[in-house]
């Protein structure tokens, strides 16, 4: 047996997907069993063998096996508090970046990492005001953010008390 060519094997895992993330009380197949009572003419091609709802069925059903054990959930969790940080770094530097880029900020006496820091520390300062059931996550972001952009010209500089 030939392996299946790439464009079939991605428009298969894309039905498989589609049928894993479809809300149970949008499809009224929630699952189907296979019946293999019948009798057929002629043998079955790899075609005719694929279906995504069985696929996905068996799929969802290691998924629910491994939602109790301890390591996955850890996993899980380890997982989303780094993708909400990575997205929350991300949207911090560019916003920063941005006011970086309006007049006000540009002015030619102040250094870039000035104007980097003055802009973190703006931007840092209205969302803390404007969320405050953020502010633990706003400190965090805005800390990394200035260690990671400016924190080696501080350190050349002799530290906070030789810029500000």
């Amino acid at each position: 047996m030939a392996p299946a060519a790439p464009l079939t094997v991605e428009w298969q895992t894309e039905q498989i997907i589609k049928c894993l993330f479809e809300d149970e009380d949008e499809d009224d197949i929630k699952s189907r069993t296979f019946c293999d009572d019948l009798e057929v003419d002629s043998a079955r091609s790899d075609e005719d063998t694929f279906d995504p709802v069985l696929t996905a069925d068996i799929l969802k059903k290691v998924s629910d096996a491994m939602k109790d054990d301890v390591e996955f959930k850890a996993a899980l969790t380890g997982l989303t508090q780094a993708v909400a940080e990575e997205a929350m770094e991300m949207m911090f530097s560019r916003g920063v970046d941005a006011i970086c880029k309006t007049r006000v900020c540009q002015q030619p006496e102040v250094s870039s990492e000035m104007q980097l820091i003055n802009a973190s520390v703006a931007f840092g300062l209205y969302l803390k005001k404007s969320s405050p059931q953020l502010k633990m996550n706003i400190q965090r972001v805005m800390s990394a953010f200035i260690t990671n952009r400016v924190g080696p010209w501080l350190a050349q500089q002799g530290g906070w008390g030789k810029v500000v």
